[in-house]
């Protein structure tokens, strides 16, 4: 294994055993013990492989794997249970017709140098609600956010730890998002992106209610119920009004 540079991972595993059945043992070492070397793992699995034992899953799992190692995984994959547990890991994103998608995770994330035009916030307060622009590159953990791109297309965004030095501001985002998925208790209580919406400097992007009784999906991003939304006649949601304009949004 010291000497392995490169490791795929078959699309018929679904299972990575770091303890035995039932969580009565749980190892003392992960799978990529001695591995020093490895540099890339290519997981061809559309979903993450599944763990016996629970709370040290990840950390157990990852635990040997060089800080500078990347994890790739297929396109339109779901590799969120692995996330907080370990960086390089790829995190497919789709961006619908509309030319954008939403997200939420919970660990820090790069923003990808290509495929991405733009990564922004809703900023402001319950009854002033703008969109602004992220300029920094980085994504800190458990911040929803937008992302505008190629219509129809996946991006892929990669875990990481944002340097101590690096301060992204993101305390009076809007956008809400959950690692579970939640149903909706009311029609005004989650708003998400229309798929229709669109996005530029003058348009704003259009909201619609999630319907009582209907499930939001965990990594969405969505807004609560706040009084920049406003319905319009045909029962979708506008009110925030324009790209507010922000060359970094650091501190």
């Amino acid at each position: 294994c010291s000497k392995l540079a490169t490791l795929t991972i078959p699309a018929s595993v679904n299972y990575i055993y770091t303890s035995t059945y039932m969580n009565k043992t749980i190892f003392a070492t992960g799978p990529f013990e001695g591995c020093k070397n490895l540099k890339t793992i290519n997981d061809n699995a559309m979903q993450a492989q599944g763990f016996w034992n629970k709370d040290a899953q990840g950390k157990n799992l990852f635990q040997d794997v060089p800080a500078d190692a990347v994890i790739n995984t297929p396109e339109g994959s779901d590799y969120t249970s692995w996330a907080k547990y370990v960086n390089g890991l790829g995190l497919s994103v789709k961006i619908t017709a509309s030319g954008l998608g939403s997200y939420f995770i919970n660990k820090d994330l790069t923003v990808p140098t290509t495929g991405v035009s733009a990564i922004y916030l809703v900023t402001g307060s319950d009854d002033d609600a703008a969109f602004t622009e992220l300029h920094d590159g980085f994504i800190p953990a458990n911040t929803a956010f937008i992302v505008k791109g190629n219509a129809n297309s996946n991006v892929t965004f990669r875990t990481t730890t944002i340097p101590t030095e690096v301060k992204v501001n993101v305390a009076d985002n809007l956008l809400k998002g959950s690692m579970e998925d939640q149903t909706a208790e009311s029609s005004h209580q989650f708003y998400i992106l229309s798929k229709t919406a669109a996005l530029t400097g003058t348009e704003p992007a259009t909201f619609e209610a999630v319907a009582t009784g209907t499930t939001l999906t965990r990594n969405q991003a969505y807004l609560p119920n706040i009084k920049a939304l406003q319905t319009t006649a045909n029962g979708t949601t506008t009110g925030i009004k324009a790209v507010r304009n922000a060359e970094q949004n650091t501190i």
